[in-house]
C-alpha cells in the first residue's frame, strides 16, 4: 500500500514545479493539478489479466503510478543497511503528449525519493528528485525495463537482472537485483482501497529477490548483499473521506516467506475494512488475508526530535491462521522523511515464533499521515 493521491499532489505543488508559470503555460492551466478525479482517466473496478514484461512499465491511462524498491543489505561481517528508492509519476492528461512541436512537452510528471540506512552508525541519508517526464529527463518504459530519473536509474541490464543506482551528497547504492516471480496483491492484482466505485488500484509485488552490489557511505565504500522488494502500483483514485493515513508493512523471512500486510487508519484509530495483507509461503504458495485474519499492536512510541511527530516504534504481529506470533522493531528510530512531505519509512528487524520454530527476518515499515491528516 503505497502513497494516494492526495499526497501525490501535495508533494508536487510543494515542490513548486508544476506551479510555476513556465509549466502553467505550457500545460495550459494549473486547475488540472488540482486532486480530483480526472472522468478522461481510466479507473480500476475490476480485476485485470496482468502481462509480464508488459506491466512492469507505466500505465499513462491511469493518473498515478509508483515502483518501489526496498532492501535489507549487510557486508561480509554483518554491517547492516538498509535502503529505499521509490520512483512516482503523476499524469496531468491520460497518455502520452504529442512531442512534435517540442521534446520538452510533457504531461507526465516525476519525483523519486532515495534513502539509506546506516544501521551501525544510526545514520539516516534521504534524498529527493523532481523532474517532467520529457527530453529523457525521467520517464518508464517497457522494453528494456528502465525507470529513470536524472541518473537515477532501475534498469534490466540482462534477462532477470534489474541494475539500480542512486546517489546523494553523502551516499550512493549500486546493487544488482535477481527477479523473482512477481505476487499479485488482492483479488488477482485488484486491491481495493475504500467502498467508492473505483476507490482501488492495480497492485503487485516481487519479494525476497537476491541483491549485491555496493553501497557507499561517505568516503566509504562496502561490498554487500541481503534481499529486495518491489512493489508496483497504478490507479485514479483518492482516499476515502475519514481516512487519515496508513501503516505497512514489507517483511521478509529468512526462511524465505514474505508478509505484507497494511491498514488504513480512520481518524479514530481503528482501521477500514479495505486493510488486507499477503503471506507467501517458503514454496511460493500466496495466500491472501483479510483484516480480521491478523493483528497488529503497537508496543513502543518514537518521538521525532525535529518534526515532533509522533510514530509507533515497535509492533506485535499476530496472524492466528498461520501459527503466526512475531515482533517488528526498527533498526533506527529516526527514519523520518523531512522532504516535501513527512512520513517515515524504514528499515526494521523481525524476530518471533510460527509453528513452534523460531523465526526472523527484515524488511521494511512505512506510517503516513502522523504529522497530518492526509485526506486532502
Amino acid at each position: 500500500m503505497k502513497r494516494w493521491l492526495g499526497w501525490l499532489v501535495g508533494i508536487m505543488l510543494g515542490l513548486g514545479l508544476m506551479g510555476s508559470p513556465a509549466w502553467a503555460a505550457e500545460q495550459g492551466t494549473v486547475e488540472w493539478l488540482m486532486p480530483t478525479d480526472s472522468p478522461e482517466f481510466q479507473k480500476v473496478t475490476a480485476p485485470k489479466k496482468f502481462t509480464f514484461p508488459q506491466d512492469f512499465g507505466s500505465h499513462e491511462d491511469y493518473q498515478t503510478e509508483w515502483w518501489y524498491y526496498t532492501g535489507n543489505l549487510e557486508t561480509e561481517s554483518g554491517r547492516p543497511f538498509g535502503y529505499e528508492l521509490t520512483l512516482f509519476r503523476r499524469g496531468l492528461t491520460p497518455g502520452l503528449p504529442d512531442q512534435t512541436s517540442s521534446a520538452w512537452r510533457s504531461n507526465q510528471v516525476y519525483f523519486s525519493h532515495f534513502t539509506l540506512s546506516d544501521i551501525q552508525n544510526q545514520d539516516f541519508y534521504p534524498v529527493e528528485r523532481f523532474n517532467r517526464g520529457a527530453a529523457d529527463l525521467a520517464g518508464a518504459q517497457v522494453s528494456p525495463y528502465r525507470l529513470w530519473l536524472d541518473d537515477w536509474s532501475i534498469e534490466e541490464n540482462q534477462p532477470g537482472q534489474i541494475q539500480l543506482h542512486a546517489q546523494g551528497p553523502e551516499t550512493e547504492v549500486n546493487l544488482q537485483l535477481s527477479l523473482t516471480k512477481p505476487i499479485l496483491q488482492g483479488d488477482r492484482g485488484y486491491s481495493v482501497k475504500g467502498p467508492e466505485t473505483g476507490n482501488a488500484s492495480y497492485y503487485y509485488s516481487i519479494v525476497q529477490q537476491p541483491t549485491q552490489g555496493t553501497v557507499r557511505v561517505q568516503e566509504e565504500t562496502y561490498v554487500v548483499d541481503g534481499k529486495s522488494w518491489t512493489d508496483h502500483e497504478f490507479s485514479t483514485s483518492a482516499l476515502s473521506q475519514g481516512t487519515q493515513g496508513w501503516d505497512w508493512f514489507s517483511l521478509q523471512l529468512e526462511d524465505g516467506a514474505a508478509l505484507m500486510l497494511y491498514g488504513l487508519r480512520l481518524q479514530d484509530g481503528s482501521t477500514t475494512a479495505e486493510s488486507n495483507g499477503t503471506y507467501v509461503t517458503p514454496e511460493g504458495k500466496v495466500l491472501h488475508l483479510n483484516r480480521e485474519e491478523y493483528q497488529i499492536k503497537v508496543l513502543e512510541r518514537w518521538t521525532s526530535p525535529q518534526s515532533r511527530t509522533q510514530y509507533p516504534a515497535k509492533w506485535a504481529i499476530s496472524v492466528p491462521s498461520l501459527d503466526l506470533e512475531m515482533q517488528v522493531l526498527p533498526m533506527i528510530n529516526n527514519q523520518e522523511l523531512l522532504l516535501s512531505t513527512t512520513y517515515w519509512e524504514g528499515a526494521i528487524e523481525i524476530a518471533g515464533v510460527q509453528s513452534q520454530q523460531k523465526i526472523h527476518g527484515k524488511g521494511y515499515v512505512e506510517l503516513t499521515g502522523y504529522d497530518r491528516d492526509l485526506n486532502l
